[in-house]
């Protein structure tokens, strides 16, 4: 499970650094709960997880909470979920080879 890794793009516009959507770069497992603690503290900032299906959960900060999105390849709209910081991060930590609703129980969609 320590091998396992996500392509990934975030914008840190406080750094000025950033990785494509369109371009993802692959990331262990392990460095996403790290990079989201570094990237996570100013609310422009962004970072996105791709699945082994195109699926893309991308969370930024809001205030004092996280909103985590599900962005489907061929869906017109995202499934969002605001929670604590503590929690995306305990959620980032834990992340399935394939996302999908349950990732996101009580998220609402967004058309």
């Amino acid at each position: 499970m320590a091998d396992r890794s996500f392509p990934v793009f975030y914008c840190d516009f406080l750094r000025d650094l950033s990785i494509s959507s369109s371009k993802p770069e692959l990331l262990a497992a392990d460095r996403l709960v790290p990079l989201a603690e570094q990237l996570l503290v100013a609310e422009d900032n962004y970072l996105g997880v791709v699945d082994a299906n195109e699926v893309i959960l991308q969370l930024y900060l809001s205030g004092r909470e996280m909103v985590v999105e599900l962005l489907f390849p061929e869906s017109t709209g995202i499934l969002q979920k605001r929670m604590p910081v503590e929690e995306a991060l305990v959620l980032l930590e834990n992340l399935p080879d394939e996302f999908d609703e349950a990732l996101l129980p009580g998220a609402t969609y967004r058309g």
